[in-house]
């Protein structure tokens, strides 16, 4: 009988002094110790663009400093092809744990859902991070277009109706929609011709294949800078600071703005301290002064505003560019 309550006492002590315990188990499982030790590998950054371009520049430019805040490797996924929407497809789909972030712009946030009848995805497959910055597209023409300036553009096309082209990267993308926006807005009637990318659209006004190009900063200012190309215009709302002989589109059209903009974005569920981490390490990069000078000397302006910021601009350009579409009838598919 003795021994029987022995037993039962040593069981009784043995298990309170498990009991203190027994939580740790439930605070240190697998899912519990990843979220506490974010990042445990390195993070994915899919980009659905092709290497070489400016979402590339952009995003391997903050890659160092973000990386070292971060405490992990960022490994940079080009993913191109159909204006964007196989990479977003992918950062759509990819789990939402914090080991994934897509980059995204104007085309595959605020063009893309309205123009393709099926993207693959949809905005609200996100949560908005980072947005990282805005970009000043700049209007220009061969040099044997007889327009000096943008005045003189807009008069040369009135008095030519149909007769002027201008290239970008293809239809539907940001420039093609800032093209169209300006046709609207100043009365005026160019033929757009649409080529597969940024470099066959520049080649083309370098030739003299087209008149005029609206395009990335990265792809004209070293023609700019060698007088191959003359600057008309930029399309954000204000001068850029790399280019301030080179009047803003609004200064003649009032109104007129067709910045284009970018950031990174995480599926959403994805757990808000993985986030945070995330987004401190982007931001710390956008904001490094080297980056910063970098990105500004290709007319690429820093913006670094956190996730709520970036959501209210995904959702004021949504509602701008989704009305010029439907008044413009526009379709890819």
């Amino acid at each position: 009988m003795k021994t029987a309550c022995n037993l039962r006492r040593r069981s009784i002590i043995q298990g309170l002094a498990i009991a203190p315990f027994a939580g740790v188990g439930a605070l240190t499982s697998p899912a519990a110790r990843a979220q506490g030790a974010f990042p445990a590998k390195p993070v994915t950054f899919i980009v659905p663009q092709a290497a070489g371009g400016g979402a590339d520049l952009l995003c391997r430019t903050v890659q160092a400093k973000a990386q070292e805040v971060l405490g992990q490797s960022i490994i940079i996924d080009n993913r191109p092809g159909a204006a964007g929407n196989i990479g977003t497809v992918a950062g759509a789909r990819a789990a939402a744990d914090g080991y994934t972030m897509t980059f995204v712009n104007l085309s595959t946030m605020a063009l893309n859902p309205h123009l393709y009848s099926k993207p693959g995805y949809s905005v609200a497959d996100f949560e908005p991070l980072v947005w990282m910055a805005s970009v000043a597209n700049i209007l220009v023409v061969n040099h044997n277009v007889p327009a000096k300036t943008l005045q003189e553009f807009i008069a040369l096309a009135k008095s030519k109706p149909g007769k002027l082209t201008y290239s970008t990267a293809g239809n539907g993308s940001g420039n093609h929609l800032g093209g169209e926006m300006l046709k609207t807005m100043a009365q005026i009637d160019l033929v757009h011709v649409p080529y597969k990318g940024g470099a066959p659209a520049v080649v083309a006004v370098l030739g003299g294949e087209v008149d005029a190009s609206i395009a990335d900063p990265l792809a004209v200012l070293p023609h700019i800078r060698s007088g191959k190309l003359r600057a008309l215009a930029v399309t954000s709302a204000r001068r850029a600071a790399s280019l301030p002989d080179v009047p803003a589109i609004a200064e003649v059209v009032k109104g007129y703005e067709a910045t284009s903009w970018a950031g990174a974005v995480v599926p959403k569920g994805t757990p808000a301290a993985a986030s945070q981490k995330l987004s401190q390490a982007l931001l710390a990069g956008l904001k490094d002064p080297a980056n910063a000078e970098k990105l500004r000397s290709q007319l690429y302006e820093p913006t670094a505003a956190p996730g709520p910021e970036f959501a209210a601009l995904i959702r004021k350009e949504n509602e701008k560019w989704s009305r010029l579409i439907r008044q413009l009838g526009m379709r890819i598919d």
